[in-house]
């Protein structure tokens, strides 16, 4: 859940953090990802990785074909750092938060600290 009545929420437990709001992702060859808020506009030539496919239960848009898929998982793959493409030892690219996402997530999380009694 990132929004209960269209104010952001989030998690904060030992087990797991998440962070506030919906989100997007951007790519730009070289450098890590960036998760920032859906409303964020990519900065210095990165591309947005997320689109909608379900709103409401149902498929948006058409269904793409077998070789548009394929070029697109090809281009994907070819996107990712080396190390991430290895197939024994293989390293997790690292993702950084937006500023605008941190600064969401610490609004949010001194709400929720405020909130607890003491």
């Amino acid at each position: 859940m990132v929004e209960y009545a269209g104010r952001p929420v989030m998690k904060l437990s030992s087990a797991k953090v998440t962070a506030p709001g919906p989100k997007q992702v951007f790519r730009r060859p070289g450098y890590a990802d960036v998760i920032g808020l859906d409303d964020e506009r990519p900065t210095h030539g990165g591309a947005p990785l997320l689109e909608t496919v379900m709103r409401n239960g149902r498929r948006g848009g058409g269904r793409p074909r077998l070789v548009e898929c394929a070029e697109r998982f090809a281009a994907d793959l070819g996107g990712l750092p080396p190390a991430a493409r290895r197939i024994r030892d293989p390293v997790a690219p690292r993702a950084v938060l937006s500023g605008r996402l941190t600064d969401l997530a610490d609004q949010v999380r001194r709400r929720i600290e405020a909130s607890v009694p003491g």
